[in-house]
């Protein structure tokens, strides 16, 4: 129905608003775009971890009841939209810019809750010229996993014709109570659209069949459920943006940049293409030194470790991936990529150590001073007050690690 009406742009915008951006001179087929988006609906929703088996039956699960209201339950955030009080603000519409899209989706979610507090069961999602419109019925509210709630509804698209207007139209469905509207952009229209029909196909064939009988199939309702949406954490956008082929069109026979090896292209059409974005790279890393440096898993002075990253949702944040004494695989293929160190806050007498993780949290490694400490001293020294910095490494072997200590990225990148 609108799966295929997002065009590339579209997705692409799409992505950039959930804070998973994509070069700009991407050729990634629109497929591949449109499974990367798929996914990161699914991630928003936190599927993985809430839902433990497909197709979800309903009939399996409690009834909605907690001392929460249901708005407090399925409130969603992180530390820098705690700090920025981005999603307190209000909803922006129909107007919404682009980049704001995921924010206004996640609000629309919110706002079944808030019906549902307020004895609402129905909301037409409309423009302001009332061209289209989205008609839904909250059904009920179950409990899942982690006292989270899904929220079960039946909904259908609207286009208005000569013979009848939008409201005509809303009113076919109305049943007694009042009904909420809510003005939205064309983009998050069809947003929300992909989000409904992707989920009602993780519905019971029994809650599917609701759109084949009575009055459902009279009106062309369709039967779907959504959960809270959440920030999306770094983790999530490392799986998202990560490109294991060409880093311009995603093909898989790729050759390294020569001078840098830190780039990936399937031919010199692909590598020129990417020359104006990749020649800052390229040009930092020339000439760098590289040194090697070994390091482990959790170490025995650590009985734990806990990281949270203020792009990590605050509710069930994602857990620390420590190597459990496997070596981590080397999602990277032995190609260059950054990583992030991290300083301990405090050292411990002979225990002072750093923390190293790339982007997409495959790895969560420690290197400990006492393992080379002239060189310990030279990259605590470079972090200065800020405790940390970004460089290039590569993976060597199982726990080593070849890094360029001498060559920052042009800009620290956000996570």
């Amino acid at each position: 129905m609108t799966t295929k009406n997002l065009s590339r742009e579209d997705l692409l915008s799409l992505l950039t608003s959930m804070g998973a951006i994509l070069p700009e001179n991407t050729k990634l087929p629109e497929e591949d775009l449109r499974k990367r988006f798929a996914h990161a609906l699914d991630a928003s929703q936190q599927l993985a971890t809430l839902i433990e088996a497909t197709p979800v039956d309903p009939d399996l699960l409690p009834k909605w009841s907690s001392d929460k209201t249901l708005f407090e339950a399925s409130q969603r955030g992180n530390i820098s939209e705690a700090m920025d009080g981005s999603m307190s603000q209000a909803k922006k519409g129909a107007r919404a810019p682009k980049e704001d899209i995921f924010k206004e989706m996640r609000q629309s979610v919110l706002g079944f809750a808030y019906m549902y507090d307020q004895d609402l069961r129905e909301v037409c999602y409309t423009d302001e010229n009332e061209r289209w419109g989205i008609f839904v019925r909250l059904l009920d509210v179950h409990k899942i996993k982690n006292d989270v709630p899904l929220f079960l509804f039946t909904y259908k698209e609207l286009v208005p014709t000569g013979a009848q207007t939008l409201e005509s139209l809303f009113n076919m469905f109305r049943v007694e109570g009042d009904r909420a509207t809510v003005n939205i952009s064309d983009l998050e229209r069809r947003a929300l659209l992909m989000l409904f029909q992707r989920n009602a196909k993780k519905l019971h064939p029994r809650y599917q069949a609701i759109n084949e009988e009575g009055e459902a199939k009279k009106l062309g309702l369709h039967a779907s459920f959504v959960l809270p949406l959440c920030p999306l954490g770094m983790r999530e956008l490392g799986k998202i943006t990560h490109n294991a082929g060409c880093d311009v069109c995603g093909k898989k026979n790729t050759s390294r940049c020569k001078q840098c090896l830190s780039a990936n292209y399937c031919g010199k059409e692909c590598q020129q293409q990417d020359w104006k974005t990749h020649k800052l790279t390229c040009r930092s890393l020339k000439g760098g030194s590289w040194d090697t440096i070994t390091t482990c898993g959790l170490p025995s002075f650590l009985p734990h470790s806990s990281m949270i990253n203020r792009l990590d949702t605050l509710n069930h944040p994602p857990s620390s991936k420590v190597s459990d004494g496997k070596p981590p695989a080397d999602i990277h293929n032995g190609k260059v990529f950054l990583a992030k160190f991290q300083i301990s806050l405090a050292g411990m007498s002979g225990g002072a150590h750093i923390m190293i993780y790339d982007r997409q949290r495959s790895f969560q490694l420690f290197w400990l001073r006492a393992s080379n400490v002239a060189l310990f001293e030279r990259a605590k020294a470079m972090m200065g007050h800020k405790l940390k910095f970004y460089r290039w490494i590569r993976r060597v072997g199982d726990y080593g690690m070849d890094v360029c200590f001498d060559r920052a990225p042009e800009a620290d990148p956000l996570w």
